[in-house]
């Protein structure tokens, strides 16, 4: 989703930055205490943690369908994403996802991040801006 511009203000250079919070909160990178870490089974790391959801989706597409599976089913991910994050909409998402061993555990959970990552992202920045800015503020935020 592309942010939107619109030509609102008196002033020709004025610019307004309009953020949710709430989209910001949830995009955030947290600290390695709040970090999200992986686990193959109880007392068994896989060494991988998360930060944010970029990196949580980033080892959600490496680690074993096993350590979703495991996550899933005592509902960690849910948690962290409800806790720590602050998204109760993707916690509820991924609670709906049916348990299995299978690549598809992994292509829904990644289908349902991306599809969230993609909703916060388009609806954190509106732009309003006046005359000759507005083309080039667009194209700098497309790239």
């Amino acid at each position: 989703m592309s942010p939107r511009i619109s030509r609102k203000g008196s002033s020709k250079r004025k610019k307004n930055f309009e953020i949710d919070q709430q989209a910001i909160k949830i995009l955030r990178s947290v600290s390695d205490a709040e970090a999200f870490y992986f686990y193959e089974n109880i007392g068994r790391p896989t060494g991988e943690c998360a930060k944010n959801l970029m990196d949580f989706l980033d080892t959600v597409n490496m680690i074993k369908p096993e350590s979703l599976q495991f996550h899933l089913e005592r509902k960690d991910f849910q948690k962290w994403f409800k806790e720590t994050l602050g998204d109760h909409q993707l916690a509820e998402r991924v609670e709906n996802i049916p348990i299995t061993k299978s690549e598809e555990l992994r292509a829904r959970i990644k289908e349902i991040l991306e599809h969230r990552i993609r909703e916060l992202q388009g609806t954190y920045i509106t732009l309003e801006v006046k005359g000759e800015e507005q083309a080039t503020v667009f194209q700098q935020l497309s790239n």
